[in-house]
């Protein structure tokens, strides 16, 4: 009986550091994955701040002047929203993944707490023999 119930309460640790490093993965690719679009956000942002500044130095008249900045300002929302789309979809796919991990975790708890229970009744009854 001992021994049924340490394995049980193994198996359920076990799986508890299993669940924590999957989650531990699903964070760390979330990050990179972030981190990474936040370089190219930046650079694009620096790539499209030159070229305002070259509008700027090429605007013929103050027409010219404004319609370029319209125009810079039109693309660097574009390219914000993209970013905020893109970091989203990253947020909404760990979310996702990590909830996946946990419903595994809790129908394994809840295995283990059926397998629990069924090893008290036979204990129970056979010290009431």
């Amino acid at each position: 009986m001992q021994n049924q119930m340490f394995d049980a309460y193994n198996e359920m640790v076990q799986g508890s550091f299993e669940a924590l490093r999957k989650l531990g993965e699903i964070n760390m690719r979330a990050g990179e994955r972030l981190f990474q679009q936040q370089l190219d956000l930046s650079n694009t942002m620096l790539e499209k701040s030159a070229k305002g500044m070259e509008g700027m130095t090429k605007a013929k008249g103050y027409q010219e002047l404004v319609s370029n900045q319209a125009k810079l300002a039109q693309d660097y929302g574009q390219e914000w929203l993209k970013g905020y789309r893109s970091a989203v979809e990253v947020m909404t796919e760990a979310r996702d993944s990590a909830a996946d991990v946990m419903d595994q975790q809790m129908q394994a708890a809840s295995k283990n707490a059926q397998a629990a229970g069924e090893s008290f009744k036979k204990a129970a009854a056979k010290a009431a023999a």
